[in-house]
């Protein structure tokens, strides 16, 4: 999930007229190009992730909004 929005957000970042607005300027190439180059690090910088033992922030994030905790957490401080 993490790596879904980086990429829609990188997306936006470069296509969209309210930001950089490069749709007009890259050809089809160069476009494909983009979406793959993204893709290839968004999955190497995932496995290195995974191997590591760490999950995206996204998901951290989730886990941690939707997560039932049974026993109370003891407060910190």
């Amino acid at each position: 999930m993490t790596f879904y929005l980086l990429q829609s957000a990188v997306w936006v970042a470069l296509f969209y007229p309210f930001t950089l607005d490069l749709r007009d300027d890259m050809g089809f190439a160069a476009s494909c190009g983009t979406a793959v180059a993204l893709w290839a690090v968004s999955v190497a910088v995932a496995a290195w992730m995974h191997h590591r033992g760490h999950r995206g922030p996204a998901e951290a994030l989730l886990r941690r909004l939707t997560a039932r905790h049974d026993t109370p957490r003891p407060p910190r401080g």
